[in-house]
């Protein structure tokens, strides 16, 4: 066991010694002393310092042509102001890209299909039925049991969450999405599951649904 705590440390530490830092020489000496910082062994040292030039070349190299130039640079530049590390900075731009790329996959699923997502959404909700309200008209009088009504959807946009009962025009597809009911520790997901019967009522019965106008 000492022979192999030895050669374990002897190659992670040719390994450091030999490592090419190509365009992350600028930051050796920054990494290495993060890596002393918060390890103690040679090998956990070599194996800290090659990732970290990893992902400082993978960032460098990240350019994906289906995402903005400008989408990048930012989302670098806001990475690298919240993270030391390079291995945090390329995770973090990557869930970024794949974020945007969520978005536009949502944006071209649903936006053909707004009106009609809104449209079904608003007759299920208005089929809500109470039989335990009690009625009272301005007077006072009581009128009967039971009263129908419109059952609110909750949106998910910036983070946050927002009951609405009417208009959402102002919804960008990737917010409408996330519209769902809430029955107390439960939710129904109403218009992922309205996308889905759309999908059906296309493949299953020939289904065409014409393109919004261009409001240009």
């Amino acid at each position: 066991m000492q022979q192999y705590t030895i050669d374990a440390e002897t190659t992670a530490y040719r390994g450091l010694d030999d490592l090419d830092y190509g365009e992350a020489a600028d930051h050796k000496p920054a990494i290495l002393t993060e890596a002393k910082e918060y390890h103690t062994t040679w090998e956990e040292i070599y194996g800290f310092v090659s990732e970290e030039v990893e992902a400082f070349k993978a960032l460098a190299a990240l350019a994906p042509d289906d995402v903005p130039t400008d989408f990048i640079a930012e989302h670098k530049r806001k990475a690298a102001a919240e993270h030391d590390w390079f291995a945090m900075q390329l995770e973090t731009v990557e869930q970024a890209i794949e974020g945007y790329r969520y978005v536009q996959r949502t944006r071209a699923k649903v936006g053909p299909i707004r009106d009609i997502l809104v449209r079904m959404e608003a007759i299920i909700g208005s089929e809500c039925y109470n039989a335990n309200i009690q009625n009272y008209s301005a007077w006072g009088v009581w009128e009967g049991e039971g009263r129908s009504f419109r059952y609110p959807v909750t949106y998910i946009r910036d983070g946050k969450e927002e009951k609405r009962k009417a208009r959402v025009d102002d919804l960008e597809p990737e917010a409408l999405i996330t519209g769902h009911y809430k029955f107390g520790a439960n939710e129904l997901s109403i218009h992922r599951a309205l996308v889905r019967i759309v999908d059906m009522l296309k493949a299953d019965y020939g289904l065409t649904i014409p393109a919004p106008e261009d409001p240009a």
